[in-house]
């Protein structure tokens, strides 16, 4: 059976629809100029850029990341950055990304406060977005992550995700300039 691409015009007006989307505890929204402050505090805290393969997040980096404005899918690698609100403020955020709108791929990662880790905040999260990312069309969803990070490994299989690659030293990383192992854990669409 031919494979429809996911259309953008429908993608975006799902994920606007959705959006601020609110779980049990949390609200997921686009960032905004004014999120720049907790951004940084959490994004660039000792330790937290080992998981996302960049260094400190530079000024001009942050304001970019936190400019605001509605996510937009037009071709193939476009991103949505969510923030993670806990009881109203900034705990996280979270990315959703298209890696194939012909395929209809899609990518989820996230990044927590490091004081809020271990509260199931990632896991709540990453669970709405993988919903909102069927929602708009995606067959199958990936998360790409570092072999030491045991976090995220944990929320992936939460999700119902399979490892199905283990790529041995396949990237140097920025942040401690040293090779990584990446997995890659992949959940489909379900029915």
């Amino acid at each position: 059976m031919p494979v429809q691409p996911i259309a953008p015009a429908e993608a975006m007006r799902t994920l606007r629809g959705a959006l601020p989307l609110r779980t049990e505890r949390l609200v997921l929204r686009t960032l905004s100029p004014d999120d720049l402050e907790a951004v940084r505090g959490y994004r660039n805290a000792p330790g937290q850029r080992r998981w996302t393969y960049n260094r400190d997040q530079t000024e001009a980096e942050l304001m970019a990341w936190t400019a605001g404005g509605a996510p937009v899918f037009l071709r193939d690698g476009d991103a949505a950055q969510l923030g993670i609100e806990l009881d109203g403020a900034l705990v996280g955020d979270l990315m959703l990304r298209i890696t194939s709108l012909g395929s209809r791929q899609a990518e989820l990662g996230w990044m927590i406060a490091a004081e809020q880790q271990g509260k199931g905040i990632a896991t709540e999260a990453a669970r709405a977005a993988l919903e909102l990312a069927f929602a708009m069309g995606a067959h199958r969803v990936i998360a790409h992550l570092d072999e030491q990070n045991v976090g995220s490994r944990k929320v992936a299989e939460r999700l119902g995700m399979q490892l199905e690659a283990r790529l041995v030293d396949d990237e140097v990383n920025p942040a401690t300039g040293e090779l990584g192992t990446s997995l890659i854990f992949a959940v489909r669409r379900p029915g």
